[in-house]
């Protein structure tokens, strides 16, 4: 079998196995949580192109490049995600980012890439569960103390996406990190971290890449910029869901 014929045998059972999904994408109709990897995923039929870079019972942080003119086979992404795409040129890794919500599904990859491709996908596993109630957050809540730096530039029912931005010299406002968070880095200055109590914690400076995963609300803080360039960070904070599928 040749790599064309093979590529829409793979496209034909991806859309036969779409067509008795709903259409939003990869939903599990049957229950809160569940959706599994088959071999359509992106991480199986598209390896050379998918990196999981921090993987837990909440999400998967894919890294995905695509090179100017290469070839990426058909594949899906059974989560919806948040997604970071790399808008500087490859000289630049993440100088700039587009940010926004991706309802996952199929992806028919490219016979030749345009350009270069270089993206990061916070996949979110209980997209398929109902969204638990609205509450009210605490006066100290991130976005509640209203500072400028903290900005969110991505909500829907199942994350919050906030911008988080210290200018050199600077420290952010004491405040506290309502929910669970990945935590994406794409360099930063040195840096200290602060609490109430007087305790202060070096973190020195990061060239490259990085992403965390903080399990659970943050107490409250202060981040000081010892560096000459701006602290740059962003967190996808995962709300709470319900039991219920969606």
């Amino acid at each position: 079998m040749n790599k064309d014929s093979g590529r829409i045998q793979f496209f034909l059972g991806a859309l036969a196995l779409a067509a008795l999904l709903p259409p939003a994408g990869l939903k599990a109709a049957t229950g809160c949580g569940v959706i599994k990897p088959d071999s359509t995923d992106a991480v199986a039929a598209a390896p050379d192109h998918h990196k999981v870079i921090l993987e837990n019972d909440a999400v998967r942080v894919l890294e995905a490049r695509v090179p100017f003119h290469s070839y990426e086979p058909p594949h899906t992404h059974p989560w919806p995600s948040v997604f970071f795409e790399q808008t500087s040129g490859p000289t630049e890794p993440w100088k700039t980012v587009n940010i926004r919500w991706s309802e996952g599904g199929l992806s028919k990859g490219f016979e030749s890439s345009d350009r270069d491709r270089h993206n990061l996908l916070v996949e979110i596993k209980s997209a398929d569960c109902q969204p638990a109630p609205a509450v009210d957050l605490p006066a100290t809540d991130a976005v509640k103390i209203h500072d400028p730096n903290l900005a969110v530039v991505l909500e829907n029912n199942y994350v919050r996406v906030l911008s988080v931005r210290i200018p050199p010299g600077g420290k952010e406002p004491w405040h506290t990190h309502t929910w669970p968070a990945v935590v994406v880095y794409f360099g930063l200055p040195p840096s200290q971290r602060l609490l109430k109590d007087g305790t202060k914690t070096a973190r020195p400076e990061l060239k490259e890449l990085q992403v965390t995963y903080d399990p659970s609300s943050q107490p409250l803080h202060s981040v000081e910029n010892l560096g000459t360039v701006p602290y740059q960070a962003y967190r996808v904070e995962l709300k709470p869901t319900a039991t219920a599928p969606r």
